[in-house]
């Protein structure tokens, strides 16, 4: 299983792949950068960068008790500048 986070501004596609577990829960590492979306028992879903600050979180009102990160929208937060995302996964592999 991967995922994939696209920019509602442009469009522009940001890929995961499953990359073990963390905190009971799959992991995901973006292909291109040290970037995880992970569970965390503090903040449930989010994005982490390689400090292990969390910069995005799901929207409407999601509980982050889910197996896997919650599809539809997301918010980023980082250096002063906001994005929307949506999130989608890709079950290509049967995981």
């Amino acid at each position: 299983m991967s995922i994939e986070f696209v920019r509602r501004l442009d469009g522009l596609v940001y890929r995961f792949h499953r990359d073990g577990m963390f905190n009971g829960r799959p992991s995901f590492k973006r292909v291109d950068l040290e970037l995880w979306c992970r569970w965390l028992p503090e903040r449930g879903w989010c994005t982490l960068g390689e400090d292990g600050v969390a910069n995005s979180w799901p929207l409407l009102g999601q509980t982050g008790q889910e197996m896997f990160p919650p599809l539809g929208p997301w918010r980023s937060w980082k250096a002063g500048k906001s994005y929307l995302y949506d999130l989608r996964r890709n079950d290509e592999s049967g995981c």
